[in-house]
């Protein structure tokens, strides 16, 4: 007597193998797509940053203060990022420093790793979480 197969469908047990497989791929490509797209978001904030010291030294070339009544960013003023994940704080201390923070905004509140960035007018970066400064800047 010869057993035959009569389908050329998938048994139960082929069948699990193929979800476990597919599970285990998920759970180590859901985390590192998670994380990359967090590190992409933070050049949001590097723009915003860049962006906005450019336009503070032009109001110091041009009138000789940070703080001039005349600069387009006063001391205080809130900027949001282009993409919306970062919102920039303006910290005109004098006429001759400045600080700029942007803090994570949404969905980019969850990076733990930078938290906020800074920058000073004497070019001092800054974050506020427990990574590596580079590696976030």
């Amino acid at each position: 007597m010869h057993s035959h197969r009569s389908g050329g469908g998938f048994t139960l047990i082929e069948l699990l193998i193929v979800m476990v497989i597919a599970s285990v791929l998920a759970m180590i490509a859901v985390p590192s797509y998670q994380a990359s797209v967090i590190k992409s978001r933070r050049a949001d904030g590097r723009v915003v940053l860049n962006d906005t010291a450019q336009r503070l030294e032009r109001c110091y070339t041009q009138f000789g203060a940070y703080d001039a009544d005349d600069c387009a960013i006063s001391d205080g003023e809130e900027i949001l990022s282009r993409e919306g994940f970062y919102l920039l704080t303006v910290d005109v201390t004098d006429a001759a420093n400045y600080t700029l923070t942007a803090a994570p905004q949404g969905a980019q509140e969850d990076d733990e790793d930078c938290g906020s960035l800074a920058l000073t007018n004497t070019g001092v970066r800054s974050i506020t979480g427990k990574g590596d400064l580079e590696r976030c800047w």
